[in-house]
């Protein structure tokens, strides 16, 4: 068994945790990074790398040792917060004087009989087994799920010139974001070829020879590949589970877990008093970023608040969404010279929809951060 020493350990290796390893590193604090494999770019999993079967590192080693970042390959299994102390799963042991927790989402299949049969495209290996099985072009592909991951990736496969069906118990592609959002993203789904089924029940997954059948209440959909883009779920962290506070975790500006002295969490286990609205939970890689520096700095000695504004884009097919601000606080959204701008009880602008015009974004973006 080994053990070793950090001046920070960070625990994920997704965008919060690297963003925070880059930053601590600035401030002349050497972070250890652990988790397995390289830091990967989460969210070109749906997009750039599903279109050409390449995962996007957001390091590689050599650029770990130059930013001066130390990197355990790993999985933390065990830890005692309260004794800054990690266990990995190969036995490792690690004492920090700070521990950061940034273990993201976990990104799994539904409750679905034979769900098994479906891929989740969530790092490089499942990414590799996707890219395999439709390395022979023109393939069937059935897509559960219609929230962002799920119509970014039927719209990247339709593109390419896949047979595409996307399947969700909502009636609405991205039903689940305010309108118009909703209506744009199916016309822009649509537009790829893609078809989309709402209102889906799915009953099971079955193998038939080479084949998965998806077995539906509006029909069964036969599929060379199916893939589950049902989202992510929270997990507690090692030395969290069964224990109090619960999750997301409600952090203070320093983003400490209550209860435990130099713990700090990021990303999308968090809930962040924001500078302008308030506690929020954003979980976007955007937010990851910010909360990662914020947490940085703190550990710095960095006094402040987080006060980046909330922030996601997407692309399905040829056309480009990107929101900037709080859309949670607006009460009315409204057509503003080609902007949508949502604005709050007050009249105050507090959210901005950018459609095909990402110059604009900008624009929005001093609007809203009025």
């Amino acid at each position: 068994m080994s053990s070793t020493r950090a001046e920070v350990a960070i625990v994920g290796n997704g965008v919060g945790g690297y963003a925070c390893a880059v930053r601590l590193a600035r401030h002349g604090i050497r972070p250890l990074l652990i988790g397995r494999g390289l830091p990967v770019d989460r969210p070109p999993l749906t997009k750039a790398a599903l279109a050409d079967g390449r995962p996007r590192l957001l390091s590689d080693e050599q650029r770990l040792v130059e930013r001066g970042i130390d990197r355990l390959d790993g999985q933390v299994d065990d830890a005692d917060l309260g004794a800054k102390r990690l266990r990995l799963d190969d036995g490792t042991e690690v004492e920090a004087t700070a521990i950061v927790l940034a273990t993201g989402l976990r990104y799994g299949r539904p409750p679905i009989p034979g769900i098994e049969l479906a891929h989740v495209n969530a790092d490089p290996a499942s990414l590799d087994a996707i890219a395999a099985a439709l390395a022979p072009g023109g393939r069937r592909v059935v897509v559960i799920g219609a929230g962002l991951i799920g119509t970014e990736s039927a719209a990247t496969l339709a593109s390419a010139g896949h047979d595409v069906t996307v399947l969700d118990v909502l009636e609405r592609p991205l039903d689940r974001l305010h309108d118009p959002v909703p209506t744009l993203g199916a016309d822009a789904l649509a537009a790829t070829g893609a078809r989309f089924e709402g209102g889906a029940t799915i009953t099971e997954l079955r193998r038939d020879g080479e084949h998965v059948t998806v077995a539906c209440d509006l029909g069964d959909v036969s599929a060379d590949l199916v893939i589950a883009a049902t989202g992510g779920t929270q997990f507690p962290p090692p030395g969290l589970a069964g224990t109090t506070p619960g999750l997301p975790l409600e952090v203070d500006s320093a983003l400490h877990v209550p209860g435990y002295e130099h713990v700090h969490a990021v990303g999308d286990l968090i809930v962040v008093p924001h500078a302008r609205f308030g506690p929020i939970r954003f979980p976007h890689w955007d937010m990851a970023i910010g909360t990662g520096e914020r947490a940085a700095h703190a550990i710095a000695g960095v006094d402040g608040e987080l006060d980046r504004l909330p922030y996601w884009w997407t692309d399905i097919g040829a056309h480009t969404f990107a929101e900037v601000g709080w859309a949670e606080a607006a009460v009315e959204w409204v057509d503003e010279a080609g902007l949508r701008i949502g604005r709050d009880a007050d009249g105050e602008p507090v959210a901005g929809l950018v459609v095909d015009e990402p110059r604009r974004l900008r624009e929005a973006r001093a609007l809203v951060g009025t």
